[in-house]
């Protein structure tokens, strides 16, 4: 069922390290920071339940560590289990920065949020709008940096499951952001000046 890759060349072996080692970094650091964020639900202490998804949890959880674990043994081994619809060294590193890109600023984008976070499955009201940081220019970066991991690993790995997984989890996201904003209307009357002059996920975008 798995079979040890053949590397055609030096180059194809470095990259293969290379990118083993940016998606590990990845994983372990977001695996910590999201269980630090949520040890304990410190995060409901003193604030209102919000609308949210609560199988968005068991979801999120299972597409973040199989597209992970998909990724690191795809970059080792051949199988058919992977369902790889390409093999591409560039693509393959194109991918892994995109992945360091993503984890990177998404813990400057926790730093931004501070104590105000809360996990989309259990969501809380924060205490003030954060409006400094990343969130100057867009209402849910947390979302969006999520995403460059997700489709990030979706271009490292060439597996159709990965790619499934980022479609799904971008699918998810969308539905949180609207719950979420319905939510912050009621609750802050300064949210429709800000959304005015933010976008949601893109700069200048959307």
């Amino acid at each position: 069922m798995f079979t040890v890759s053949v590397f055609d060349s030096y180059l194809g072996f470095a990259s293969a390290i290379f990118c083993t080692l940016i998606v590990s970094i990845a994983f372990l650091t977001m695996s910590f920071l999201y269980t630090r964020k949520r040890a304990n639900q410190h995060y409901a202490e003193n604030r209102f339940p919000a609308p949210s998804i609560p199988s968005f949890g068991s979801i999120s959880k299972f597409m973040f560590v199989s597209s992970m674990m998909v990724t690191l043994l795809g970059f080792w081994f051949d199988s058919t289990f992977f369902l790889t619809l390409y093999n591409n060294e560039v693509v393959q590193v194109a991918g892994s920065l995109c992945v360091l890109v993503g984890f990177i600023n998404l813990k400057l984008a926790f730093n931004h949020l501070g104590h105000h976070y809360s996990p989309s499955f259990d969501a809380y009201i924060p205490e003030e709008l954060v409006t400094y940081g990343y969130y100057r220019f867009i209402r849910h970066p947390i979302y969006l940096f999520n995403l460059f991991v997700s489709f990030g690993l979706a271009m490292a790995s060439g597996s159709a499951i990965v790619m499934a997984n980022a479609l799904i989890g971008l699918m998810f996201i969308l539905k949180i952001i609207r719950i979420e904003e319905a939510s912050l209307f009621q609750h802050f009357s300064t949210y429709q000046a800000y959304a005015k002059k933010t976008r949601r996920l893109l700069p200048f975008c959307y």
